[in-house]
């Protein structure tokens, strides 16, 4: 029996493994990164982990942030259900909404890469070669890719982790060169996510949602207003 099981999104594997190890007391179930591209439907899968890990959890960690609302209506189980307090993973990679949000007022402009979203094939070269090739054409496939980063001017790669970085380093550079933008780099922190593992949950960063209770857009936007 697990007294605390994570429910994840599969980009968070690497790291969330690696901070396992061998504790059996630990479980956690991973759902497809993809499933950020349809957030309308996530809410009714996470509901079915949730449910079918209440019967025997003592705790219940949702390991996602509010993710384009693809959690919102997701309700605790008896137990409560423990969720992070930041809009998106980026902040768990980086170690705390406070990293995130001294990154964030730097350069607004950015886009974020980790070693999870390049094996997922979830970074911008990847959903061309992976995606959009198959649908559209691959010239069509980097148009449309530039277009959806036309606001942004920097990819920086997050290195977190104790694995070899250099493959997704290399990665990484190759997205900002094929598509013009400026590349940097920045140090991860497995903070939040080892919080997520071993604890503790403190309110700074986590929610707890009473049982019965669903996830709002509210909650994370009362908290957004509560740090300005």
């Amino acid at each position: 029996m697990s007294s605390r099981v994570l429910i994840a999104c599969r980009v968070m594997k690497a790291e969330l493994d690696e901070l396992r190890g061998e504790t059996p007391e630990v479980e956690v179930r991973y759902l497809d990164q993809g499933l950020h591209m349809t957030p309308q439907k996530m809410p009714a899968l996470i509901q079915e982990q949730v449910d079918a890990v209440s019967g025997y959890a003592e705790e219940v960690v949702l390991a996602y942030g509010l993710c384009a609302n693809g959690i919102v209506g997701v309700v605790a189980p008896d137990q409560g259900l423990l969720v992070p307090r930041c809009h998106d993973c980026i902040a768990l990679f980086m170690g705390s909404m406070a990293a995130y949000d001294r990154a964030f007022g730097s350069n607004p402009a950015t886009f974020y890469l980790t070693r999870g979203w390049i094996e997922e094939g979830k970074d911008p070269l990847g959903i061309v070669e992976n995606e959009y090739t198959a649908r559209v054409g691959r010239d069509r496939a980097i148009r449309v890719m530039r277009e959806e980063l036309k606001h942004y001017t920097h990819f920086t790669f997050i290195a977190s982790g104790h694995a070899d970085l250099a493959p997704y380093r290399e990665r990484a550079r190759e997205n900002a060169v094929f598509f013009g933008k400026n590349y940097s780099e920045i140090p991860g922190s497995i903070g939040y996510l080892e919080r997520m593992i071993r604890g503790p949950f403190d309110r700074e960063d986590f929610f707890r949602i009473d049982a019965g209770r669903a996830i709002t857009q509210e909650m994370f936007l009362i908290e957004a207003d509560a740090c300005a």
